[in-house]
């Protein structure tokens, strides 16, 4: 179908989309027709644009997109892709395209076309800063409801979640679980001498600890009560983890606290581990009693007397 050069000029100027028409010669590319459209989105008059270079309107990137834009032209290449230009005094966004005409078995032209998406983009731009504060909003509702405020480590709720994810790991691969309880003995003492800001400064510093020991992604630290802490974490090798709770009770055991008056008193744990290789029937609930029910037993007994148990896996209580 032949459409006559009035029809095609008469929809060229009622199109809302900008198109613009150059030369192509050896050398440059003029613009000889900008139609409204264009002349509408970039700010810019009819002569005040006409024999400019068709690409004179550059991508606000950096020269690499520049350069790449410019030599798809060089090749005589089709181009499509979003970009951010500017315009007289003004920035916007558009889907940029252009097509080539042939006339004698050469390319004759260059039709550049500009589709406004300034408003989507903007809508685009709103829609992502809401995501990222609903997502920083998730983590911090996350952090505050599975967090304890005091020690910054997580809360016995936090069981319920990541508790119950090793729990199935564990199960499913046949790998190695172990539940620690961690008990401060000292701790009514501190808070009766020093009242509840010395016993806050140990729990602190006690959670410190522990958070350097047990940090990777495959361990739990949670403050359960007042003075108890409990860890959960896979590891194959129980000996890597009885020489990772030593080092913890160690360090606990270089603990120095001072109470108003300036004096120092000691800090002593007693720690429970409960191992096991988990049964369909194990649940978390379940390895923390048995670790504390090692703890227990452990400070019920004369003389310091150190306890070690087998309840359905493999214990290890620790005191000094």
């Amino acid at each position: 179908m032949h459409l006559s050069a009035d029809l095609m000029s008469a929809a060229l100027m009622a199109s809302n989309e900008g198109i613009v028409i150059a030369e192509l010669n050896d050398f440059n590319t003029p613009i000889i027709f900008a139609n409204p459209a264009f002349l509408q989105l970039t700010g810019y008059t009819c002569e005040e644009i006409l024999h400019q270079e068709c690409l004179f309107l550059m991508p606000l990137t950096d020269d690499e997109e520049r350069k790449r834009i410019h030599d798809t032209l060089q090749k005589r290449l089709e181009c499509s892709e979003r970009l951010r230009l500017e315009g007289k005094g003004r920035s916007f966004y558009v889907d940029f395209s252009f097509r080539y005409t042939e006339k004698d078995g050469r390319y004759s032209h260059i039709i550049c076309f500009y589709k406004d998406v300034t408003q989507e983009e903007y809508l685009k731009s709103v829609l992502d800063k809401v995501n990222i504060l609903y997502r920083e909003m998730s983590k911090r509702l996350e952090y505050t409801n599975e967090t304890d405020n005091l020690t910054k480590l997580k809360n016995r709720g936090h069981l319920s979640t990541r508790g119950e994810f090793l729990l199935g790991a564990a199960k499913r691969e046949k790998l190695r679980l172990h539940a620690i309880l961690v008990d401060i003995n000292c701790f009514k003492m501190l808070n009766t001498i020093g009242g509840a800001t010395l016993g806050d400064e140990c729990l602190i510093k006690v959670a410190d600890i522990i958070r350097r020991y047990f940090s990777r992604s495959a361990d739990i630290a949670i403050r359960m009560c007042d003075d108890e802490f409990v860890i959960v974490c896979i590891e194959d090798d129980d000996q890597r983890v009885y020489d990772r709770v030593e080092s913890l009770r160690k360090e606990v055991n270089e603990l120095k606290m001072k109470d108003v008056m300036g004096r120092e008193h000691d800090v002593s744990v007693s720690i429970g581990i409960y191992s096991v290789t988990p049964e369909k029937s194990t649940t978390i609930e379940e390895m923390i009693h048995n670790a504390g029910q090692l703890v227990f037993r452990h400070n019920q007994a004369p003389d310091g007397q150190v306890i070690h148990d087998k309840l359905d896996g493999h214990a290890r209580p620790f005191r000094h």
